[in-house]
């Protein structure tokens, strides 16, 4: 299930445990885009076991993608691509990347 959340304390938890609460948010948000979503390439422990490796980011970039799109469509809500700005931010930046993901859904959920 989706979980809306504070982007600043995802990056603050992240920093303070040195990467242990991303690899935490990434899994039930990897878990989370994959069940409700239902349009990913390759299952989730596969995309998780790739975070590991470079190309991770990349792929959790594009699954997120279309997951948040596949979401969004259900809604009645209007889609945008944001491939190509997940795959140059899962390059460079993956902790931005992080925050839009979480951006958008917390755009998908209600506050808690």
């Amino acid at each position: 299930m989706l979980k809306n959340r504070n982007i600043a304390l995802v990056i603050i938890l992240s920093i303070i445990t040195c990467g242990i609460y991303q690899l935490y948010w990434l899994w039930v948000t990897i878990s989370a885009l994959d069940n409700e979503g239902q349009n990913s390439n390759m299952p989730a422990i596969a995309q998780f076991i790739l975070m590991f490796f470079y190309v991770g980011f990349i792929l959790f970039g594009l699954n997120a993608d279309a997951n948040i799109n596949a979401i969004k469509a259900k809604r009645g809500i209007p889609t945008s691509d944001n491939k190509v700005l997940y795959i140059i931010l899962g390059i460079f930046l993956p902790i931005v990347l992080v925050c839009l993901v979480q951006n958008e859904i917390n755009k998908l959920t209600p506050a808690a």
